[in-house]
């Protein structure tokens, strides 16, 4: 569990440094505000981040914990 309290707050900390904000989330997920969701969706998707958006709100997007590998695959997408 603390490891994976560490790679909420590095995946925290990757995201807001993309330009989200932190709306809420798990130790398994973040749950972030960005504009035009789907247009991150699109972007993170082509760098095979797979992620969800939300039918009820365009601004909202969320991401799981990515493969101790997965972390520039990640920042690259972004």
């Amino acid at each position: 569990r603390a490891r994976l309290a560490q790679d909420r707050a590095r995946l925290d900390d990757v995201m807001t440094t993309a330009g989200a904000l932190v709306v809420g989330g798990t130790d398994l997920f973040g749950l972030y505000r960005v504009e035009h969701a789907a247009q991150w969706q699109d972007r993170l998707a082509r760098g095979h981040v797979w992620t969800r958006i939300f039918p009820y709100a365009d601004d909202l997007i969320r991401l799981g914990l990515p493969p101790a590998t997965g972390w520039s695959q990640l920042e690259a997408a972004l």
